[in-house]
């Protein structure tokens, strides 16, 4: 009895989090139609023109890869986003 309880609620977690996933990938397609390169940086979507500054390993053999904006001066500094290694 308990065991189909655990497994309805797993099922039901799965259809929100896929239902969420889809609105998500919906929205990003949205943005990439209807909204400039430049604003989806400012926002923190996306970054643009950049290059390797450096690469390195890491623990348990990872690629380390630093970015850096192909223009220097000023301006050089990435904006505020939210990437991170997927992991």
């Amino acid at each position: 009895m308990a065991s189909a309880a655990v497994e309805s609620f797993v099922t039901k977690q799965l259809d929100l989090l896929e239902l969420e996933r889809d609105a998500e990938v919906e929205e990003r397609r949205s943005w990439q139609e209807n909204i400039s390169l430049k604003e989806l940086q400012s926002r923190g979507v996306c970054l643009l023109k950049l290059q390797v500054s450096s690469q390195r390993t890491g623990l348990y053999g990872r690629l380390l890869v630093t970015f850096e904006p192909r223009r220097y001066g000023s301006a050089a500094a990435l904006p505020s986003n939210s990437f991170t290694s997927g992991v």
